[in-house]
């Protein structure tokens, strides 16, 4: 049963009256919102620390050293000078807890944090001289407007809530935070100008990053066997950011609309060149090593005692790779970080070595191990990797061969504790 409602002319009168001052309050507090938050925006953007005429914003360019493995490849930091406001502060993306038991494992594994931090301009380059490693200066062609953007951007990302982020080799560095933190400050013309700047294949990550490890065996052999299969992928030009230099080449030839975006690099410290004693050394020992091994083996049972040492030897060796191979399997399933991840060098390092000083297991499995050597060689013959790989590829070879034809009862007696 439905009703209907009669409304007399009084009531309709009144019902539009009533909506004509609902619409009217309703706008009047919106508009008022409105202009309190205008207002709220103005007065933040007024309190605000605000950049002078005479302020200047460079980027730091730091070359790489040995000396740490976290700067094997150098670093890239922003600096803002104001005479007028008497500043000269560098914000530098790349700072960490060096003293975390933990650093080197969680910084491969994708879950280490980094945080944005700010220090004087000269306690930062004495860190660089001490550590002799060069440093060089770019000029950014800024307006003011967007230097005083770019100002306040990294002034924000310094709050405890904003300064930390998970630290990524290729996808979050200090040299990828300052393509993000220009792309904010300048907009759509820096995003156009760097895409055509990007356009065409890049190197692979591999090739990149194994030459700058040139005359580093240690360090060539460690980053090679860490990355994966994706490493080897042809990658864009904007990956290669990841690089400090590059990043200044790709900066230095960056043309805007209507400007260059960045002046020359020029040094404020030029480190002096110094030969890598204890690398040379280490390569120098162990291709010496690895040559006599390589002549001896054929009549290692015939030379009285070299037999034993050849097992521990073995053993040494066995042990290391399978840790190794521990680290590899853990990465694969656990890291964050694609690049190491699907890595085709479990093929011959692995956790399972030790797996052929079991009398019924050795025989088999140094056939098993040694075939899936081969098959490594044949899948990465012709890549950069392979002739790095190799001197620890004809070790093992040498080592399993050795193994195989070893008397198994003797290798009981030696090593094996069941």
């Amino acid at each position: 049963m439905q009703i209907a409602l009669q409304l007399t002319p009084t009531a309709r009168l009144m019902r539009k009256h009533i909506l004509i001052l609902f619409v009217f309050v309703l706008r009047y507090f919106s508009s008022t919102a409105a202009d309190l938050t205008a207002k709220n925006t103005l007065q933040l953007s007024e309190n605000a620390p605000q950049l002078s005429e005479k302020s200047t914003i460079n980027m730091l360019t730091c070359s790489k050293t040995n000396k740490y493995i976290y700067a094997l490849f150098g670093h890239s930091a922003i600096r803002i000078t104001d005479e007028e406001k008497q500043l000269d502060l560098v914000y530098n993306y790349g700072t960490f807890d060096n003293d975390d038991p933990d650093f080197y494992i969680n910084l491969i594994g994708g879950k280490m944090k980094y945080s944005l931090s700010v220090s004087t301009y000269h306690s930062f380059l004495q860190g660089y001289i001490k550590d002799q490693q060069a440093v060089s200066t770019q000029k950014l062609y800024l307006t003011l407007k967007e230097r005083n953007k770019l100002f306040l951007l990294l002034n924000e990302q310094l709050k405890p809530a904003n300064k930390y982020y998970y630290y990524d080799f290729i996808k979050n560095n200090c040299a990828t935070k300052i393509v993000d933190l220009l792309a904010y400050t300048i907009g759509p013309d820096f995003d156009n100008s760097m895409a055509i700047a990007n356009r065409g294949a890049g190197n692979p990550v591999r090739n990149l990053v194994s030459n700058y490890l040139t005359g580093n065996a240690l360090y060539m052999i460690g980053m090679n066997v860490l990355l994966g299969s994706k490493a080897d992928k042809s990658t864009s030009k904007a990956v290669n950011l990841f690089l400090p230099d590059t990043l200044q080449k790709r900066l230095g030839n960056l043309q805007l609309k209507e400007r260059k975006l960045a002046g020359p690099a020029t040094f404020l410290f030029k480190a002096e060149q110094k030969e890598n004693v204890s690398q040379n050394s280490f390569t120098t020992a162990f291709y010496s090593f690895l040559l006599i091994l390589m002549l001896i083996s054929p009549f290692i049972e015939k030379i009285s005692g070299v037999n034993k040492l050849m097992i521990w030897v073995t053993v040494t060796v066995f042990t290391l790779i399978s840790l190794i191979g521990c680290l590899l399997l853990y990465l694969s399933l656990f890291s964050s970080l694609e690049l190491v991840k699907y890595n085709l060098n479990m093929l011959w390092c692995h956790p399972f070595y030790l797996l052929v000083f079991f009398k019924k297991l050795n025989k088999p499995l140094s056939v098993v191990f040694l075939g899936s050597i081969l098959l490594f060689i044949m899948l990465y013959f012709k890549t950069m990797s392979f002739p790095v790989m190799l001197p620890v590829l004809v070790l093992l070879i040498v080592l399993l061969s050795f193994n195989h034809n070893a008397s198994a009862s003797h290798q009981v007696k030696s090593v094996n504790p069941v």
